[in-house]
């Protein structure tokens, strides 16, 4: 069924009766269930249209044939005395005939117009969001491309973090000093509304580091990629647990991966 916005442009047309059959059943659809919208706007249009009317001229006929009209019905076939007639203003029947033109080419011209702009919004619509999608593809092959240079770098360090439990995947670390830290892993599990997955750095002494907050793809896959973690050069391992949406200070539960920093 079409919107109120979309018959906008449609109004004029149907108070003129020059509406297609289709658009012509939806719009009055809509005024059959009471559209406040719909009904407003057809009546505006109406309006308009009504308005044309009063371009229409008061007809006067020729003092010859009016003196003509009343000696036939005199019968009198002798001509009748003239009789001074009243001067009045008279526009030529093309005047306003040209004003009812101008009417009806304004309405026209409106109705063009509006549905040329909503034409225009549609296209500069599409046209931001094919802007966001080339955006996001980028952005996501600068991603892949800093990943891949973090992992054939020869000075890189791999980690594996195993999982606690046997059905789970293992998970991959690849550490760069200089270049960064890479997390990736694949067929991970379907988070839970209101959870998340956070990855620690834990120290040789002390508490947890929180480092990252992710969850997997639809697909199931991660790719982490960290500038370079200054606490993984004392650190003796990399955990990742469950947590609610938006992370803990500390972890909450026992972790699902754990793999040394070797």
């Amino acid at each position: 069924m079409a919107d109120c916005k979309q018959l906008d442009e449609q109004y004029e047309s149907y108070a003129l009766g020059a509406i297609d059959p289709a658009d012509r059943g939806q719009l009055e659809e809509h005024l059959a269930r009471g559209c406040p919208t719909c009904t407003a706007g057809v009546a505006r249009a109406r309006a308009l249209v009504a308005n044309l009317s009063y371009l229409a001229p008061d007809v006067e006929p020729p003092a010859a044939l009016r003196r003509k009209v009343i000696d036939a019905v005199r019968g009198s076939s002798a001509p009748a005395q003239a009789r001074p007639q009243p001067r009045r203003a008279w526009i030529p029947t093309w005047a306003w005939a040209a004003a009812a033109a101008l009417v009806l080419f304004a309405v026209y011209t409106t109705w063009q117009t509006r549905r040329f702009e909503r034409e225009a919004a549609v296209l500069e619509g599409r046209e931001l969001r094919e802007q966001e999608r080339s955006r996001a593809l980028e952005s996501e092959a600068a991603r892949y491309q800093q990943a891949l240079q973090i992992v054939a770098a020869t000075s890189t360090k791999k980690m594996q973090l195993a999982p606690a439990k046997l059905a789970m995947p293992t998970v991959t670390a690849y550490w760069n000093a200089t270049l960064g830290l890479v997390v990736s892993g694949g067929m991970m599990p379907e988070m839970p509304a209101g959870r998340t997955l956070q990855l620690w750095v834990v120290p040789r002494q002390g508490s947890p580091i929180s480092a990252a907050i992710f969850r997997p793809d639809t697909m199931g896959q991660v790719l982490l990629v960290m500038p370079p973690q200054s606490a993984l050069i004392t650190a003796k391992a990399l955990a990742i647990s469950e947590e609610p949406a938006g992370g803990s200070p500390q972890p909450t539960s026992t972790p699902e991966w754990v793999g040394p920093v070797g």
